[in-house]
């Protein structure tokens, strides 16, 4: 501990201050005339010295310098004054500590135990609650097999037998009857157990009735991208003709192999029992196309090849032979012709190129 006490105390400072025209000494008066009197003498030298060289100046024709005046200098003085500044005195304190009472302080023993018995506490606290929602959770879809077996029996019946409902009816009940009896003092890992005993076989019973939507339209989807895919590649064969065929090729056999998976797997679901396992469900459809897709994006971001540049050693001799024949040769028919000839050509190209810029921005 430290003890802090405060001082005001008096100090003397030493300032410079400016001094006024009406405060400055006889002495400085005196001193400041005699500054004067010798400034006059300068100054009169001075213009005559400036009548002289204005003089010069105006023999010679050349304008005059001007002086720029200085400002004059303000006087300061020191003075001492007195200002008031904070002392601080620190002192370190020795504190002996003490017990008066039946009231002691905590032991490092008994600090230990209590800090043990709060985390018990605190366990036993979450347990509690863990077993409660346990029991919300299992009761929950207790009532949920009950109320799905009502508000959808058209549809559970298009994928269950008259048994597998009975079984879901009784496996309701039997779980209402437990948890009301033995359920009443089960603890987390049982009811655990029990909620995974209930769940399975409705789980299933509610994916098949899902499926039979879900299927369908997987299915459905993806057929559009695959015949999508097939159109690209024909568009490939005119916009994109540095794709080889080779490469197209590739990206065909997948969309067959997708194709011949697809058949089998809705072949062999529709043999299957409704009330069955499915063979596949839409969750496989999406992923069968993945390869494809990796290889179209490969593909349209191959680069085109460079045009090859064209041969002109002829053409720039055959210039040069005709430059230097004289204005004459510059002006035959022949040289007017070619040079239509030329624009078309050029012309063409660079409409080709702009077909396709423009088919690769589609794509």
């Amino acid at each position: 501990a430290e003890a802090v006490l405060e001082e005001i105390v008096m100090v003397e400072e030493e300032i410079e201050v400016e001094i006024e025209e009406d405060e400055e000494t006889p002495a400085e008066d005196a001193k400041a005339e005699s500054d004067e009197g010798k400034k006059e003498d300068a100054n009169a030298e001075e213009k005559k010295e400036e009548g002289e060289a204005a003089a010069d100046v105006e023999k010679d024709g050349k304008a005059k310098d001007e002086k720029k005046e200085e400002k004059p200098k303000k006087k300061t003085k020191t003075e001492t004054v007195q200002k008031e500044k904070k002392k601080k005195h620190v002192r370190t304190l020795k504190v002996n500590s003490y017990n008066v009472g039946p009231i002691q302080p905590y032991s490092p023993e008994i600090m230990s135990e209590s800090i043990a018995k709060l985390a018990a506490l605190a366990q036993a606290d979450k347990e509690r609650m863990d077993l409660e929602e346990s029991k919300n959770k299992y009761e929950s879809y207790m009532y949920l097999i009950r109320n799905r077996l009502i508000d959808d029996e058209e549809e559970i019946a298009k994928v269950t037998t008259e048994e597998q409902r009975e079984a879901l009816r009784q496996s309701a009940e039997d779980a209402e009857e437990w948890m009301f009896d033995d359920g009443y003092t089960a603890d987390l890992a049982t009811y655990e157990a029990k909620y995974v005993e209930l769940s399975t076989p409705a789980e299933k019973v509610f994916s098949r009735m899902a499926e039979l939507t879900a299927r369908p339209a997987a299915v459905d989807a993806l057929q559009k991208k695959l015949s999508k895919i097939e159109d690209l590649l024909v568009k490939w064969e005119t916009t994109m003709e540095h794709i080889t065929p080779e490469e197209r090729k590739e990206v065909q056999d997948k969309v067959d192999e997708v194709r011949v998976w697809i058949a089998e797997k809705v072949a062999e679901q529709s043999k299957t029992d409704p009330s069955e396992d499915p063979v596949f469900t839409s969750a496989e459809v999406p992923g069968q196309t993945k390869r494809i897709e990796s290889i179209a994006a490969r593909l349209m971001k191959k680069p085109k090849p460079k045009p090859p540049k064209k041969e002109e050693t002829g053409d720039a001799a055959k210039n040069e032979t005709e430059s230097s024949e004289g204005d004459s040769s510059s002006d035959s028919p022949s040289d007017s012709e070619e040079s239509p000839e030329g624009e078309g050509e050029a012309s063409s190209e660079t409409s080709a190129d702009g077909e396709e810029k423009k088919e690769d921005d589609e794509l």
